[in-house]
């Protein structure tokens, strides 16, 4: 007997270990299964935000600009020789995003401007010091 254990004392440590943690498994398995909400415990469906109204605005002296802006969505789009002055407003009820616009002025603007307004509350307000092709953007982090 002792010879008979002596020669096969790791294949049965083995099996010991695989059926411990199986058994171990199954019971973290068995304890963290999704369960049915209790009667009052949350809503269900949230209800959306407030919608928030975004203006962009580009000002220059005349001429037109090539602009970078995001939509509602955080989708980046691009508007090439822009007339100016310009202005775009996106509604969005997302509870966070950023608002950004970048500019660039053809050789005929000499002042370039950009604005982010979020419901009526001047966020961001710049103003390019280039004269020839300005550049500038305007950022607002968080709306």
């Amino acid at each position: 007997m002792f010879r008979l254990l002596k020669r096969f004392w790791i294949p049965l440590l083995l099996v010991v270990v695989v059926g411990i943690g199986g058994y171990a498994i199954t019971q973290i398995r068995g304890s963290a299964a999704p369960r049915a909400p209790k009667a009052g415990e949350g809503s269900g469906i949230t209800a959306n935000f407030n919608p928030k109204h975004i203006t962009y605005e580009v000002v220059g002296s005349g001429g037109t600009a090539n602009l970078n802006y995001l939509d509602e969505n955080g989708q980046p789009h691009l508007i090439e020789n822009a007339p100016l002055p310009w202005s775009f407003t996106i509604v969005t009820t997302l509870p966070s995003m950023s608002a950004n616009i970048v500019a660039q002025g053809d050789r005929s603007v000499t002042d370039l401007g950009c604005r982010v307004t979020v419901d009526g509350e001047m966020r961001d307000n710049r103003t390019s010091t280039d004269k020839v092709k300005p550049f500038i953007y305007c950022l607002v982090k968080s709306v």
